[in-house]
């Protein structure tokens, strides 16, 4: 049963509407693209359907990033008090209005990938200041950035929609940007050129490495929760684990049978979820190298050459929950699942994300916003549908080991005494 609720706005292209819907499967909210009802029409003539490759939530969870064209993002305002669109609801816990505009941005060219940044807190930031002068400072304030099919890169103010640099080096298009957790306002940027790229915000956007190690396209890069470590992937077989102190590599993981499509870490960085087109996700420690479980998508699991081929089962993208105990992952077939990983008998079926007069649509991405109270689900139609993250209350064994692993990598670990079934527990070689 839908409940609809829509605000629009009108331009020559789309128009942007949310919908609030009720279903089995606790799906909070909606955004849809006007041109979504034209869609097979499209698809008949020749005429590229824009695609959502990316899903992001500011920091602060009070936006959201809508790639609902070719070149257009939208900035959605988000209630992060009650997990919602702002247009659904505009008050707080305490019944407090709360008052925030739509942001469109017209990129200019086609965007394929998107992240939110922003500087460390101001009562850090004055002990930080170099006394050097730069034309921009982007410490106070949010800022967003938009990779581009030209291969640029360009950066935006969240609150009013301005272009505030542009910073070309790639030579193909950039699919994929993620920002540094830690308020240094790093950004690495993944291309189809091969390669990755460091810019650093707080010195106008300055290029201050570019890192080589693959030897195809690159899909996909992430930080650590510390932002000791990036990971890569990309059109290989393999995964890339940086170290981003030395921004040298640290471990290179093999062990997909095709192309890593995505991949995350843990909230408390002891893992590193990734996700492949051979139906399969791995979860490895990233300080070791070590391979630590598998989850099959395809039951029973399958044989090399099926997983290595076009099985029409391709995990597109995933995402790890704030608890530390879900997987969400969304792959070919409509299909969105999460993982608990840390009681099997509590896992949650899979949903098929498809309207019952329309086609299956492609889902391509998700992510987990800042609270990890709700994943957000991208499709090649640019629709975007937000699903309330499973909320179970972790055992005290869990949430301590998660304490413990935030400041302690498995190699330090085996220096402690302890028993050795805590020891494994805690490396997590036993999950339960």
């Amino acid at each position: 049963m839908l409940t609809q609720d829509y605000f629009e706005y009108n331009d020559s292209d789309f128009l942007f509407q949310t919908r609030e819907v009720e279903s089995q499967f606790k799906v909070v909210s909606e955004l849809r693209p006007r041109y979504r009802s034209i869609s097979r029409a499209l698809r008949q003539s020749s005429q590229k359907l824009p695609e959502c490759w990316h899903v992001v939530f500011s920091p602060d969870e009070t936006k959201f990033a809508w790639l609902c064209g070719n070149h257009k993002v939208v900035l959605v305002p988000w209630n992060r008090s009650k997990n919602c669109l702002l247009d659904l609801d505009d008050k707080d816990e305490r019944g407090n209005e709360i008052k925030s505009n739509l942001v469109v941005i017209d990129a200019g060219s086609p965007v394929n990938s998107v992240a939110f940044g922003t500087g460390t807190p101001e009562e850090h930031l004055f002990r930080q200041e170099s006394g050097r002068w730069t034309r921009f400072n982007f410490s106070r304030d949010l800022v967003l950035a938009t990779g581009h099919v030209n291969g640029r890169i360009r950066i935006w103010d969240a609150f009013s929609g301005h272009v505030l640099l542009e910073l070309m080096d790639h030579t193909d298009a950039v699919r994929d940007i993620a920002f540094a957790p830690d308020g240094s306002l790093r950004l690495v940027s993944g291309s189809l050129d091969k390669s990755l790229k460091i810019w650093d915000l707080k010195d106008d956007g300055n290029m201050i490495k570019t890192l080589s190690g693959h030897k195809s396209h690159v899909f996909w890069c992430t930080w650590s929760p510390t932002s000791v470590y990036m990971a890569s992937c990309g059109s290989e077989n393999k995964v890339i684990v940086w170290d981003m102190k030395r921004y040298k590599i640290h471990q290179t993981l093999v062990g997909h049978y095709n192309s890593v499509m995505a991949c995350d870490f843990s909230p408390d960085g002891a893992i590193l979820a990734t996700a492949s087109r051979d139906t399969r996700v791995i979860l490895w420690d990233p300080a070791s190298g070590k391979l630590l479980r598998t989850l099959y998508h395809v039951q029973p699991p399958p044989s090399f050459i099926f997983a290595s081929g076009a099985n029409g089962a391709w995990i597109r993208g995933i995402a790890y929950s704030r608890d530390g105990m879900h997987i969400g992952t969304v792959s070919e077939g409509g299909l969105v699942r999460f993982w608990n990983l840390v009681d099997e008998e509590r896992d949650i079926p899979m949903v098929k994300q498809c309207d019952n007069n329309d086609e299956e649509e492609e889902l391509l991405c998700c992510s987990v916003s800042p609270s990890g109270r709700t994943l957000a689900v991208g499709n090649s139609e640019s629709r975007v549908t937000f699903y309330q993250v499973p909320r179970v209350v972790g055992t005290l064994k869990h949430l301590a080991r998660m304490a413990v692993r935030k400041h302690l990598e498995s190699p330090n670990i085996d220096n402690i005494l302890l028993p050795t079934r805590l020891t494994e527990y805690l490396k997590y070689h036993l999950w339960y």
